[in-house]
């Protein structure tokens, strides 16, 4: 039965598909052969034959292989977006990967401290090589505000160690009020959280894995490699060479603030040996001050150096934030979301990349969530998103099981759904006026006319759009040579889509199947986390096309009048640009060409550099008179008045004009938001109505103010 449709085209003329001793195939073009044979598949056969070409023979191949390797012998509708989906929710394939997988979310800023020794970071780092007085470990610490680093060794990592170590750090900086640090047993411990709570210091952990997080992991860097080359030009053992290391790292610029750390802590950069040789050989006078002027002067510097670090830093921040962002991708989970986890332990090279899945169970911020694990019993665990991937699960079969003790042989018509009747451009007017939030504000006789007045202009709401014969788009050139560019490359499954937009243009009427001596590209325009969408590259005809003029609504100025308006209604056209004709010289400059045909648009397309003139001078034309209680915007219509009473008659005003004109207003969800009430911003924002909302798919009109390259 799913093949049906395809034995009844396989009967007619020039038809892809042919049926040879009663088995359906599909004559589809290949390079290396001319021609190639498909075995046309039923729908009950699909997933054993996908089965057996990705998982057995096809040895978990990727997306494309996979298809090549069905496409030699077999198709079916869709098979090329039921084989991606197939692999993609491949469980195998999803644990272990491939490079590049792990992506990178923006990154977020921290915000800069003004006030020294208020943040600290601390970390352990080792175990080293054992010190001559027994420390394997070093206890490192770095306040955000100054980069002040010190560092404490440390015999172990316990927690009363972790203790003695942060009480000497507090003796000398005094008593932070955060901590930030990792999720590491000694900081986790009832010991170390009672002793920092006792305090009244504020805890912060980083996320599992994800050493960006915490920045004295760079610390942790530098100062091992110089430990490392004092020891090798010294041969003394770390803990000795340890003060001569963080003097260096004290009394040199760093990179964000543009200050030395001790510059920022004591006003002034501390005596080094190359200032001490400086002095020596220069003989500076010697300073005689008083004590008050000393104060003055040091408070003004600690002031001054402030400032000029907070600025640097901000500069920066957004520096280093531009190139890090470059190749990262804004994603996001939701709660109950399915994920896998990035393995950073492996046992051997065959271990899988990716564990789980975790189900998202806790939001913490844009890119810190709380996952817990299904293939193991132990607690939630904080993960950042860089680790994190979707897991896509397989759709799974649904039995149906009667339980009723009965003849179980029934007739296939018995099976049948008996679906109503209705009208494809019928609105639902209940589903209207309870979203419209009126209930309880208003009376039922304002109700009642409210639905009347919908139930006059039932006929303007269509899901197609419709044509008026008011005005014609016009296209005027500045030059005589014709524009002839030949199609751009497409895939197979890339004509496919075209082939299907292609279709829906013709069973509505805006293209034709013609040849012009004026000829641009159709392209498939591909973003991620969007459908394809057909585009006309229309770049060079615009360039000889003769500009039309006529001013563009200004979208914030007419927000600002609709806003102060008590009740408003939103009303978008059916693919706004669609209702407008174009003219026979038009349709000749409009020709477009595919790697299957030529067709001629006959109404106004995306993409023409005078198309948003036109249809704004339509639209202003269309409600001349009417100004004082509605404005158009891109390809919708916002109706305000102060009062409901008013704003039906102004309502049933513009559905008679949009009559008139015969234009059609998208009666689908989240096109049309009918009668909206405010009362002073107090419960909701009325900007909020007009903010352009997402097309219902994908082939819909977006604006009138697309660009050059917009879909048709």
């Amino acid at each position: 039965p799913s093949l049906e449709g395809l034995f009844d085209k396989a009967g007619e003329e020039n038809s892809e598909f042919q049926v040879d001793k009663g088995v359906l195939f599909r004559i589809a073009p290949d390079k290396k052969e001319g021609i190639r044979k498909q075995l046309v598949i039923p729908e009950e056969l699909r997933e054993k034959i996908l089965k057996l070409c990705h998982n057995e023979s096809g040895t978990h191949v990727g997306i494309t292989k996979t298809k090549d390797r069905l496409l030699r012998n077999f198709f079916w509708p869709n098979i090329i977006k039921e084989t991606e989906n197939y692999v993609r929710c491949c469980d195998p394939c999803q644990r272990i990967g491939h490079a590049g997988e792990k992506k990178k979310a923006p990154l977020k800023l921290v915000p800069i401290i003004s006030e020294i020794f208020t943040k600290l970071n601390c970390d352990i780092t080792g175990p080293l090589p054992e010190s001559e007085k027994g420390n394997k470990y070093l206890f490192t610490v770095m306040y955000l505000d100054s980069k002040y680093p010190d560092a404490i060794p440390l015999k172990d990592i316990k927690s009363e160690s972790i203790v003695e170590a942060l009480l000497l750090t507090f003796s000398r900086f005094g008593f932070p009020r955060e901590v930030f640090c990792d999720l590491g047993s000694c900081f986790t411990s009832n010991l170390t959280s009672t002793f920092l709570e006792k305090f009244g210091i504020k805890v912060r952990h980083s996320s599992v894995h994800q050493p960006e997080s915490n920045p004295i992991e760079h610390f942790h860097r530098t100062v091992k490699r110089l430990l490392k080359v004092i020891c090798l030009e010294n041969a003394r053992d770390w803990e000795k060479n340890l003060p001569a290391a963080l003097l260096a790292l004290r009394t040199v610029d760093h990179d964000t603030t543009g200050f030395s750390p001790s510059e920022l802590v004591h006003g002034r950069d501390l005596r080094t040996p190359e200032r001490l040789l400086f002095e020596k050989w220069a003989e500076p006078e010697e300073e005689n001050s008083v004590v008050t002027e000393y104060v003055f002067e040091l408070l003004n510097r600690f002031q001054k150096y402030k400032e000029l670090a907070m600025e640097k830093a901000s500069a920066e921040q957004i520096k280093r934030k531009i190139w890090y962002d470059k190749k990262a991708i804004s994603r996001e989970f939701k709660i109950g979301d399915q994920v896998l986890i990035l393995a950073t332990h492996k046992p051997n090279k065959f271990a899988v990349n990716w564990v789980g899945p975790g189900v998202i169970d806790q939001k913490l911020s844009d890119t810190n969530y709380i996952v817990k694990r299904l293939d193991k019993k132990e607690k939630s665990q904080i993960y950042h998103i860089n680790m994190l991937k979707p897991y896509y699960k397989r759709a799974e079969r649904v039995n149906l099981l009667l339980t009723d003790k009965r003849d179980q042989e029934v007739e296939e018509n018995d099976l049948e759904i008996d679906y109503p009747e209705t009208h494809h451009t019928e609105i639902n007017l209940e589903e209207i006026i309870q979203a419209s939030e009126l209930e309880g504000h208003a009376t039922e006789e304002d109700l009642k006319k409210l639905r009347k007045v919908l139930n006059q202009h039932w006929e303007v709401f269509s899901n197609e759009p419709g044509k008026t014969d008011l005005i014609e788009h016009d296209i005027e050139l500045i030059s005589d040579k014709p524009i002839r560019f030949k199609p751009y490359r497409t895939s197979p499954r890339q004509n496919e889509i075209l082939r299907a937009e292609i279709k829906k243009m013709l069973d509505l009427g805006v293209i034709e199947i013609g040849e012009s001596d004026y000829v641009s590209p159709m392209i498939l325009v591909e973003t991620i986390g969007r459908e394809p969408r057909p585009c006309i590259d229309y770049r060079k005809l615009n360039a000889i096309t003769k500009t039309q003029y006529f001013p563009l609504p200004n979208i914030e100025e007419r927000v600002e009048r609709v806003a102060a308006a008590n009740y408003i209604s939103v009303l978008d056209l059916t693919k706004g640009y669609w209702q407008l004709p174009l003219t026979k010289r038009a349709q000749r400059y409009a020709g477009f060409a595919t790697n299957f045909g030529c067709y001629i648009p006959k109404t106004m397309p995306f993409g023409l550099v005078s198309a948003p003139f036109t249809f704004s001078k339509f639209m202003a034309e269309l409600l001349k008179g009417c100004e004082d209680f509605c404005v158009p915007y891109l390809d919708g219509v916002a109706i305000f008045s102060n009062s409901l009473d008013e704003h039906v008659k102004h309502l049933d005003v513009i559905l008679r004009k949009i009559g008139n004109a015969k234009l059609k207003i998208n009666p689908l969800s989240g096109s049309v938001s009918l009668v909206k009430r405010f009362e002073k911003r107090l419960f909701e924002d009325p900007l909020s109505v007009l903010k352009v909302r997402p097309p219902p798919n994908r082939t819909c009109s977006k604006s009138a103010a697309d660009s050059v390259s917009s879909p048709l």
